[in-house]
């Protein structure tokens, strides 16, 4: 192991990439070079170049250099920024395998806040295996403080390109492509409309956009208030196999409600797992809900529940029964704050012409607001988070949007939303710089999918690994990447075709059928023959796995597979000892190469039908 403690001035990276210093790793100091330009902000958005230096991060000090073993071999870098809390690290390909670095890096980012005990800046395993795998070195900055936006990203990419100068020993050009999900995707897109230079494309996964009042998390805690003792009936009528109608069995006051909030977008989905879509699963141990009042708008509470024109004071079933709510739970203050907020969103009301479509069931005809507005818009963290970036669809480099259908969190139709502004900013180049990638039978969380969620989620991550490879190639080579994925916003849900050349992107689709139907009812001991079709979208590679889960259990086995075509069939027998309802579900992974034994670049999908067993005769 090698300590340093010397702090090293970015200057650009054409400068300091040839003169650092001697060492195993980096060296000790830098000669003298040329002053470099101070990035410049525009209103109040950093504007980063390659060659400007941020004043902020200055300071770049080089803390250890270890060579590693885990996940695989390689050669890692630790270091921070003299005068900040912003740790970083570079992931180099170990000594023995520098062969395999093609000039460029892949870099995760977050934007959450840590204690100060956890190395928020160290990658994970799979960053640090994908990136190596896939001729780059991975960098990661962390982030213990949620306003920095893309600025410490910015500024940990450009020194860690003086390193791999030094390090790999060469003065090739290096290419770089950030990423990150969620409160990452702001940041990825905060780092694509402010900078040049420093990266060259960018995947926002499950992508965040700054909507009015967060609504979709208000709509999400207001179905918890009104529809969560029905929750279990509206997922079984979606489940295959179920009556189609979630509406079956509600009253007024319920029906409202659940058509209003997926009036929001909040997708129909997400209802597999209403825990999660309601707020009430271990992702969310607070909940959706908040007695505390809003300091932005200290009287909205009290309008709520006596200003005409508010839900709380509407003759209406669902005012009815927000006044039932009241008063079962207490009329205390707190309550009166709870309830009233998760229903904020209906008093903002942003014009059509901004786009908002789940909230233009709030409008007249003529284009006038329903309700009273409120005159204090909500701040909000996607301003801090992202560097205070315009979202206005004004991006710099190649980008691929990764999105999931199941997401009630980042809803699908958001990222439809930025997809017009950057058709509007850059007119018919669009097609030359951006695309986006729906995903079935994905949520939006990257953590490993198992146990109830591996029942009917797949793991997403690897069709974000792909898109990474694609954006590489694109910019690097002038590859283009894979079409789009095809598919039309119907009252603010995304609707996709269900045949993979018709829908396009890169996830594969399944068709599985029991007795040809999606549910059969059968007896103990009766046996029925279960058949499936998958197939890839044009120029998407080629199904390599395909894994039964026979009992609905979320544990799969493996299902040989039989080619014909572009098409892969499976089909098997199956009989059941114990009467229940089982969701049996086939899962298929598809490479772009074809390879059986790749561990990352997997797109997944997967496909159930409903099987009802009874004791029978």
């Amino acid at each position: 192991m090698t300590m340093k403690s010397t702090p090293v001035r970015h200057a650009g990276i054409g400068i300091l990439a040839a003169s650092l210093l001697l060492g195993t790793g980096v060296g000790n100091a830098a000669p003298a070079v040329a002053a470099a330009p101070v990035c410049v902000a525009i209103a109040g958005a950093m504007q980063i170049t390659a060659d400007c230096i941020d004043p902020q991060f200055a300071k770049p000090v080089i803390d250890s250099e270890t060579d590693e073993t885990s996940p695989v071999a390689h050669h890692r870098i630790r270091a921070h920024f003299e005068g900040t809390n912003i740790e970083f690290n570079v992931y180099f390909h170990a000594k023995q395998d520098l062969g395999k670095w093609a000039g460029r890096f892949f870099q995760y980012t977050y934007p959450t806040a840590f204690t100060p005990e956890e190395d928020t800046s160290r990658a994970d395993d799979r960053a640090i295996g994908f990136a190596l795998s896939s001729g780059g070195y991975a960098v990661q900055a962390g982030n213990k403080s949620l306003a920095l936006g893309y600025r410490h990203t910015a500024a940990a990419a450009k020194f860690a390109e003086t390193l791999a100068a030094k390090y790999y020993g060469s003065t090739r050009t290096i290419s770089g492509y950030l990423y990150g999900p969620s409160g990452g995707s702001y940041q990825t897109i905060g780092a694509t409309e402010n900078s040049t230079g420093v990266w060259q494309g960018f995947v926002p996964m499950v992508q965040g956009v700054p909507q009015p009042t967060s609504y979709n998390f208000l709509g999400r805690s207001a179905a918890e208030l009104i529809l969560g003792n029905k929750a279990g009936q509206i997922r079984n009528a979606l489940l295959p196999g179920g009556s189609g109608n979630p509406y079956a069995g509600l009253d007024p006051a319920e029906e409202a409600m659940l058509r209003e909030v997926h009036a929001l977008g909040i997708p129909w989905k997400g209802w597999e797992f209403p825990d999660y879509l309601l707020g009430r699963s271990d992702q969310y141990p607070q909940g959706l809900d908040s007695d505390a009042p809003l300091s932005f708008d200290p009287t909205y509470a009290n309008d709520f529940w006596n200003t005409p024109g508010y839900l709380g004071t509407e003759v209406s079933p669902l005012g009815n029964r927000v006044r039932a709510e009241l008063a079962t739970m207490g009329d205390t203050v707190g309550n009166r704050w709870n309830i009233a907020n998760r229903f904020y969103y209906r008093y903002q009301t942003p014009p059509a012409s901004e786009g908002w479509v789940g909230l233009q069931q709030f409008l007249k005809a003529d284009g006038t607001p329903l309700y009273p507005q409120r005159p204090v818009k909500d701040p909000g963290f996607s301003g801090f988070v992202s560097g205070n970036t315009a979202f206005d669809g004004s991006i710099n480099g190649k980008v691929i949007v990764v999105d999931n259908l199941y997401d009630t969190d980042a809803l699908p139709q958001h990222a439809d939303w930025y997809r017009q502004r950057v058709q509007a900013s850059l007119g018919q180049a669009a097609t030359d710089n951006y695309r986006i990638y729906y995903n079935d039978h994905a949520d939006h969380q990257n953590a490993p999918v198992t146990g109830e969620r591996a029942k009917h989620l797949v793991n997403w991550y690897g069709m974000a690994e792909q898109a990474l490879r694609d954006v590489a190639a694109w910019a690097e080579n002038g590859v283009k990447p894979l079409a789009s994925t095809n598919y039309h916003v119907s009252d603010a849900q995304v609707v996709v075709p269900e045949n993979a050349a018709a829908r396009r992107g890169i996830q594969p689709t399944v068709d599985l059928t029991v007795q040809g139907k999606e549910s059969t009812s059968i007896n103990v001991g009766q046996t029925i023959n279960l058949r499936a079709k998958a197939q890839v979208p044009p120029g998407a590679g080629a199904v390599v796995k395909a894994e039964w889960d026979l009992d609905g259990d979320g544990v799969y086995t493996h299902a040989p597979l039989v080619r014909v075509g572009s098409v892969v069939t499976l089909q098997t027998n199956v009989a059941f000892d114990k009467p229940g309802t089982y969701l049996v579900a086939l899962r298929v992974s598809s490479e772009r190469t074809g390879d059986p034994t790749a561990t990352f670049a997997l797109a997944q999908n997967l496909d159930r039908v409903q099987v009802v067993v009874t004791p029978g005769g």
